[in-house]
């Protein structure tokens, strides 16, 4: 190999100990360039200190890797190039060697270090040149230069300090005044990059900050735009909340602004300049509201309380707020009861504003919800006015979304005329703002006219979505609701399942829409008639996960028990047959569903028959070749109904199979049969230590009644804490037959009681 070849090759051990070998004694420069490699792989070892004071080098316990950054020295004497290599390499740094200032430039370029410590009299190119290049490079203005020279005066550091340089070493070195050197500016380096990282992320997070004030602000603007006399009531009491410290519950249907009036009373308080912190409730975990007191909150990004210190804490759908939450939230009103009444006038330390949905009594809050919180709740009710009740507002609000969408989709329009006005006035608006804004945003592109026009289509009864008009809600969970709902086009009558965007936390999104997809995959996959039948499925344009199923008209078994009492045998018999029809087909393609309880087993009237059972709600399914990894919990998360869980779904086990919803099933029949659960427990996790550890009373003998011993026998046996011991779904269905207890309940009886109890489901 040539001299000029191996210039460009990365060197190695021996390479560098030829290299040395080449060198001329004392200060003489050497005849080749050094390529930047490690120190470590390229220097030779400098001559032990001796007794007589030769070189000493300072030692220094080794950095932590994740600190080790890349040092480039640069000199052209190759001796000075083993002094300081031999006094840094024991702090663990990667160390990179250039013998010339176009060296330097270039391995700069190519990768950046975090420190260079260069030499000042160099041929061709002086370091002073160097470091005036680098400094107007914007790639390299940032790394820190440290001039090495023999020049001790004044000028000479002066000259340096101008050109860019950060500190300057006088030669010979004093390895301890190197290596202090050296420390300090990386610290201060690491220092800067921290700050710099810092105020990066803070001016994400003050960008982040002001779009959702501004989003807030508009939405302020839509909930009190306008001249109605609902909006003046409103701005009035919004004016009298915001002088009180006291606990208020805002009612309000879906899109009536419920957010927006909660910042509008904490903007016009005197804590407006405190901290305004929404929690959707649906969402709530534990720690949201602290687990300490409102003297001391810790202060961390997951509690919520904390976070709204002097401010307000905005509680979205209170009605979904957790059962330990309702009881941390009550600790904590009573906590601000005693002090008020230590010190009147004081100022609490958060105000609370909850929000509930309003229902046509007025009422906000479930039967379950802690009464005592419930009372403390709604001591100040404020409810807020539906589009319908403020029409008067629509031009105005019209413009308004108008002037906001026509920017964002490239469009000129001018207002609508009067009759379209008049046609807006008269309808109704289920879906109350966002409905009238999305009504205008789809006007605006269909459009062809310099006036905006609103086609009749988009005023059809129920709330448009996607294919779909929602009529009305048929129930809501924690997250999910569940509509009426009629197709546009085929006029066919369904149910819609949805989970809207603001109720899925940014980092479950995935997980949840892909449980969306196996629920909908499962359940299309199945045909017993005794599953539900599954239309639709997708993802609307607003981000809204759902499917579409059959419309079914009926009761689940937790309400039918619930309103009417424990049911006969026979009939307990005939619907658990039904049910093992729907759960054998799912466990032959190895789908286990994991949540069989009383409120996903649906009673109905389908056509002429009554008493039809449905299966409803395979979200949680599980295995099966036809569905794609639905096995959505991660490592020690238990999916399922503590009051119907599975001993082996209790503890985690991930290999479940059907015989996990059979033990489901039979909590249903204890439930039919007696109107109790299984067991008792003051808590979920106490009710899944009873499932695992704890033998069931039988159902006679909790209840007190007459049951069939062959059907008491059967739901036992399902109860077995053991699953190799009980019965497969279709062994259930065949013991339930030969006992011939469902030859009792008839259409006969079924009509019977159908006509008896819901009556308006049998009118034609």
């Amino acid at each position: 190999m040539d001299l000029s070849e191996r210039e460009c090759q990365p060197l190695h051990v021996d390479d560098a100990a030829d290299l040395a070998s080449e060198q001329r004694p004392g200060n003489q420069r050497i005849p080749v360039a050094l390529s930047h490699v490690p120190l470590e792989a390229a220097l030779v070892s400098a001559p032990a200190p001796d007794a007589s004071g030769g070189l000493q080098v300072a030692v220094s316990t080794a950095v932590d890797p994740r600190e080790a950054t890349r040092i480039l020295l640069v000199d052209d004497v190759m001796l000075n190039l083993e002094i300081l290599g031999e006094t840094l390499r024991p702090l663990g740094h990667t160390l990179l060697l250039a013998s010339s200032g176009r060296q330097c430039l270039a391995i700069a370029r190519q990768n950046p270090p975090a420190l260079i410590l260069l030499d000042v009299m160099m041929p061709e190119m002086d370091g002073l040149e160097v470091c005036r290049q680098m400094k107007a490079d914007p790639a390299l203005k940032h790394v820190p230069i440290i001039f090495c020279s023999a020049l001790d005066d004044t000028a000479a550091k002066v000259r340096g300090l101008d050109a860019g340089a950060v500190d300057f070493i006088t030669k010979p070195y004093d390895p301890a005044e190197i290596v202090a050197r050296v420390n300090t500016h990386l610290a201060m380096g690491r220092l800067q990059r921290g700050l710099e990282a810092r105020n990066s992320e803070l001016e994400r997070a003050l960008t982040l900050a002001h779009e959702l004030r501004q989003d807030a602000l508009r939405r302020m603007q839509e909930a009190l735009l306008g001249r109605s006399d609902a909006v003046g009531r409103l701005r009035a009491s919004i004016a009298d909340e915001a002088k009180s410290s006291l606990p208020l519950l805002l009612l309000a249907e879906a899109s009536c602004g419920d957010e927006a009036v909660a910042r509008a009373i904490h903007d016009a308080s005197a804590r407006r300049k405190r901290p305004f912190v929404a929690i959707e409730c649906g969402q709530m975990v534990e720690c949201d509201l602290g687990a300490v007191s409102l003297d001391q909150p810790r202060l961390n990004s997951r509690n919520k309380l904390a976070l709204a210190a002097g401010g307000t804490l905005f509680l979205s759908g209170v009605q979904h707020l957790p059962e330990k939450a309702q009881s941390r939230l009550l600790q904590i009103l009573l906590a601000q009861e005693n002090a008020r009444a230590v010190a009147p006038g004081g100022q609490d330390d958060v105000r609370f504003i909850a929000s509930a949905a309003s229902t046509p009594t007025g009422g906000g809050l479930p039967a379950e919800f802690d009464p005592q919180l419930a009372q403390k709740l709604t001591r100040r009710v404020l409810r807020l006015p539906t589009l319908a009740e403020r029409s008067d507002d629509i031009p105005e609000l019209v413009n308004l979304f108008l002037t906001r969408h026509t920017r964002a989709l490239g469009r000129v329009l001018e207002p609508p005329s009067g009759l379209t006005l008049s046609r807006l006035h008269a309808y109704s608006w289920p879906g109350n703002l966002r409905e009238l804004e999305d009504v205008v945003r789809r006007s605006i592109i269909s459009s062809r006219g310099p006036l905006l026009d609103v086609d009749q289509a988009l005023l059809s009864d129920g709330i448009p979505f996607g294919g779909y008009r929602l009529l009305r809600r048929l129930g809501e969970g924690g997250m999910g609701e569940v509509w009426e709902a009629r197709h546009q086009l085929l006029a066919r009558p369904a149910a819609v399942k949805l989970i809207r965007p603001q109720h899925v936390a940014s980092k479950n999104h995935a997980v949840l829409r892909r449980r969306f997809e196996c629920e909908a995959r499962a359940t299309a996959n199945l045909a017993s008639p005794h599953t539900v039948t599954l239309y639709d499925f997708g993802v609307s344009d607003e981000g809204a996960f759902y499917y579409v199923m059959e419309l079914l008209h009926g009761m689940d078994t937790q309400q039918a028990v619930e309103e009417f009492g424990p049911m006969s045998p026979a009939r307990v018999a005939s619907l658990l047959m039904q049910a093992c029809r729907s759960l054998a087909e799912a466990h032959a393609s190895n789908l286990v569903h994991r949540d069989i309880k009383p409120a996903n087993l649906f009673i109905c009237k389908l056509g002429l028959e009554v008493d039809v059972l449905k299966v409803l709600d395979f979200g949680m399914v599980s295995g099966g070749k036809s569905v794609e990894d639905t096995r959505l919990s991660a490592a020690d998360e238990i999916y399922g109904t503590p009051e119907c869980i599975s001993p082996e779904a209790a503890t985690g086990a991930g290999n479940l199979d059907g015989r996990a919803d059979v033990y489901g099933l039979g909590c249903v029949a204890y439930w039919m049969l007696t109107g109790q659960i299984v067991f008792d427990a003051p808590s979920g996790m106490a009710m899944l230590i009873k499932h695992i550890q704890e033998a069931p009373v039988r159902p006679s003998e909790r209840a007190g009644l007459d049951i069939p011993s062959e059907l008491e026998e059967l739901v036992m046996l399902c109860l077995a804490k053991q699953r190799d011991n009980r019965p497969t779904a279709l062994e259930l269905l065949d013991g339930l037959q030969a006992s011939r207890l469902h030859e009792a309940w008839d259409d006969r009886e079924a009509r019977a009681w159908w006509m008896d109890h819901l009556p308006k489901i049998m009118e034609p």
